[in-house]
């Protein structure tokens, strides 16, 4: 009985000074962490734990010999402990060691089919040594098995841009940022293929009135869109007639953010640009129509609460065109032209009700009971009415 007590004292010990240890290691006290579990080791439960616990402070400090050391140790007290397979795995390929990594990630694996951390680092090692097909594999099998593990999310979606899978690779940043928004290389990621796939667009929006022998690249620079333009030598340009060309599409497109247009060109390889001018998109474009009559007609016959709202809108379009933000003047003005439509088709839509029920009270008064009227039939007897 005392020696069963004095074993279960040893214990809570050793329990204790685990806890002990793991706080020191939380505060970086590296030393006194060592001591802590030094002290545990011999009386606790699951030395195992102790000894992975130790290698973790000793790989932290540097050590890596110590840290190999008690991961050895821990797997001569259990062959099948997994944890302590992909710890050493983890260990030998941050010092290099390409093959013991593979191999003892393959051994936790055959232990613990279920280690999604050990999916995750064997496809980052794939991913580093360029075999991308078994990197996504990996990650695909993390992912499966632990669906928040946001890092891997990340490491897929740069091995996904890497084959050229742009929309996969920005599925998968966007999935990492919703599961951990401190994922900054996610996040530029993400803007940088946005920026080009923003780029790319204006381009092709803009090229439509671009000759097709010359090449085009769009960039935007806060209220400015840069269009870089490259013909061959000894093909003729008129800048002028291009630049109005330019302008009635960008009015046409109506790009809210995009105020003036700079327009450069070069001929052939040179790097000396021809043209270098910079333009205001709307400072030629006439004022949208207000549709103030429509508005006025909606509000006092047709349907007064969309009629008062297009009349506000209308008040705002000319603010807007004076201020130079041609972009809100349009918006506003089809907006007056929505409402004053719907306010039509509301008002007709309620004339069509009230002519429904005049002509169905009417039916009413006029023949009050028609079932009185209606014919009996004879049936099969000859006396009853066929219901």
């Amino acid at each position: 009985m005392a020696r069963s007590l004095h074993r279960w004292l040893q214990h809570q010990q050793a329990r204790l000074a685990l806890r002990r240890g793991l706080t020191y290691l939380r505060k970086d006290n590296f030393p006194k962490a060592i001591a802590a579990f030094d002290a545990a080791i011999h009386h606790h439960p699951d030395p195992g734990r102790i000894l992975r616990q130790r290698a973790k402070v000793h790989w932290q400090r540097g050590d890596g010999a110590a840290a190999e050391a008690d991961y050895n140790q821990a797997l001569g007290l259990n062959p099948a402990d997994g944890l302590a397979y992909g710890s050493r795995g983890l260990l030998r390929y941050e010092q290099g060691d390409e093959a013991g990594a593979l191999a003892d990630w393959a051994q936790a694996l055959q232990v613990d089919p279920k280690n999604a951390t050990v999916y995750y680092n064997r496809g980052l090692l794939y991913a580093q040594t360029q075999r991308p097909e078994a990197a996504l594999a990996d990650f695909d099998r993390a992912i499966a098995l632990q669906p928040l593990l946001a890092p891997a999310y990340l490491h897929r979606g740069k091995v996904r841009y890497g084959l050229g899978d742009e929309a996969g690779a920005m599925a998968d940043w966007e999935l990492a940022l919703c599961n951990d928004l401190r994922l900054e290389e996610a996040s530029q990621w993400l803007q940088t293929l946005r920026q080009a796939a923003h780029r790319e667009t204006l381009a092709q929006d803009v090229a439509t009135v671009i000759p097709d022998h010359i090449t085009l690249e769009a960039e935007l620079r806060h209220d400015t869109l840069r269009l870089s333009l490259r013909r061959p030598v000894g093909t003729p340009v008129n800048y002028f007639a291009l630049r109005d060309r330019l302008r009635d599409r960008l009015v046409e497109l109506q790009l809210p953010r995009i105020r003036r247009f700079q327009l450069l060109g070069w001929a052939g390889d040179t790097t000396l640009a021809d043209w270098n001018q910079t333009y205001a998109v709307y400072d030629r474009a006439p004022c949208p129509p207000t549709y103030w009559r429509a508005a006025l007609a909606s509000t006092l016959l047709l349907f007064p609460p969309c009629g008062v709202v297009a009349l506000i809108y209308a008040a705002q379009v000319r603010q807007a065109y004076r201020r130079g933000d041609y972009p809100l003047a349009a918006q506003a003005s089809q907006t007056v032209k929505g409402l004053c439509l719907s306010s039509g088709a509301i008002a007709g839509l309620l004339l069509f009700c009230l002519l429904g029920y005049g002509v169905y009270t009417q039916v009413e008064v006029t023949d009050p009971n028609p079932l009185a009227k209606t014919a009996l039939l004879p049936s099969n007897d000859g006396n009853r009415p066929i219901q």
